[in-house]
């Protein structure tokens, strides 16, 4: 499978079937990053995980998974997804930023 192959098997993935079954990729990544506080907070850790995190993570997570065990295809495939996802994401973010922070900069006329 050529890169542009694994990219485009990971853009199928991303708006397709796991966009159907799974739901919105913000909510759902955002549960995850609070199901995952809750565990931490028991275990006694300072750690704050947000949305991003989560999908960095599970691209750490996939990466992790081709070092181990036999060759699986899906592996990559779906870091790439996890990779795409997170990008999405802080892309967002950082545009929200920007937005809520001119509006604080902006004059204010009366």
């Amino acid at each position: 499978m050529k890169a542009q192959e694994h990219l485009d098997a990971a853009a199928g993935l991303v708006g397709g079937d796991r966009a159907r079954q799974h739901g919105d990729v913000r909510s759902l990544h955002e549960m995850v990053a609070a199901l995952w506080n809750a565990y931490l907070t028991c275990e006694g850790s300072p750690v704050r995980i947000i949305d991003c995190d989560v999908l960095v993570m599970m691209a750490l997570l996939k990466i992790a998974r081709t070092r181990h065990g036999e060759f699986n295809r899906d592996d990559w495939v779906d870091a790439l997804g996890y990779v795409a996802l997170a990008g999405q994401v802080a892309e967002e973010d950082h545009e929200q930023e920007t937005l809520e922070r001119r509006a604080a900069e902006a004059p204010v006329y009366r």
